[in-house]
């Protein structure tokens, strides 16, 4: 039974049980055991009312505990997924480290073609004047 109807059915019950221990206390009259009657009925309606508090009790604690592994595996998840994007991150500096040396190399091989270009030049010019 789901827990809307349970609800339902404990506060029905509950109801009942109000109605019938004061209708038997009011219309018992003068009789001696009126009360006796009465506390009886509501010590049931007690009772019921403890056994649906066992009874949502018992299931709250398991979904509890289902949503407690839930919330450990997502924990577990989380972390793994922060360690990746550390790694990512760490992976990526590296790569612009690279990047950078490279673009270090490129522009020191850039300097050396035009070194050599002027030089290259300058002989030109020279065997074209010596000649």
């Amino acid at each position: 039974m789901d827990r809307k109807k349970m609800e339902t059915l404990v506060l029905v019950v509950g109801t009942l049980v109000v109605a019938a221990a004061l209708t038997v206390y009011f219309v018992m009259g003068d009789n001696p055991s009126k009360a006796l009657y009465a506390n009886v009925i509501i010590a049931v309606g007690f009772l019921f009312f403890i056994a649906y508090n066992t009874i949502t009790t018992s299931g709250l604690q398991k979904e509890i505990k289902e949503l407690r592994e839930q919330l450990e595996a997502t924990k577990n998840e989380l972390e793994a997924k922060r360690s990746e994007i550390a790694q990512l991150k760490q992976n990526l500096s590296d790569k612009d480290e690279e990047l950078n040396q490279k673009n270090g190399e490129i522009s020191k091989l850039e300097s050396d073609l035009q070194s050599l270009q002027k030089e290259f030049d300058a002989l030109k010019s020279e065997q074209e004047a010596s000649e």
